[in-house]
């Protein structure tokens, strides 16, 4: 099987992150303070109205 160096340099990325941050709860505080600093650049959309359709 061929390596793809996309998913592996994702899979980098991703045991670094695993080292710097060993359990849960100091990796979400680690994304709460990424969210604070960046907030400006996210993203915020309404949610999409469902059209209503007449039963049969």
């Amino acid at each position: 099987m061929r390596k793809d160096p996309i998913v592996e340099e994702v899979r980098s990325i991703r045991k670094e992150i695993e080292q710097q941050y060993p359990d849960a709860e100091s990796f979400y505080q680690h994304l709460l303070r990424q969210q604070e600093a960046y907030g400006t650049r996210l993203v915020h959309r309404k949610p999409k109205r469902i059209p209503r359709t007449k039963a049969s």
